[in-house]
């Protein structure tokens, strides 16, 4: 299985997969019901999926959180390197102020 995209895409579906476990739900349930692909769903929950803000927000009301509480916690540690070659986007903020 090929790894995760960035350590914020395997920790989202930590979250996900715990919740959806916690409520009894398998990943077709919960893709119905947030009117996603089930494989679509699926990518995310394995923490493969790069999903959008709106799916986001599907999701957590399909399982009941806050969508805040799917993506706390997260800086730009968690994101894969830039495909632009940029700095770092916290340091481009730091050196700005």
């Amino acid at each position: 299985m090929p790894e995760p995209k960035s350590e914020a895409s395997r920790i989202l579906g930590v979250r996900l997969r715990r919740r959806r476990r916690q409520l009894s739900l398998n990943q077709e349930a919960v893709a119905h019901l947030a009117g996603l692909n089930v494989s679509n769903y699926a990518r995310i929950d394995r923490g493969h999926g790069n999903p959008t803000f709106h799916t986001l927000i599907r999701l957590a009301t399909v399982l009941g959180i806050e969508p805040g509480d799917l993506m706390t916690g997260f800086n730009s540690a968690h994101l894969p390197p830039s495909r632009d070659g940029l700095e770092d986007p916290d340091a481009v903020i730091a050196s700005a102020r």
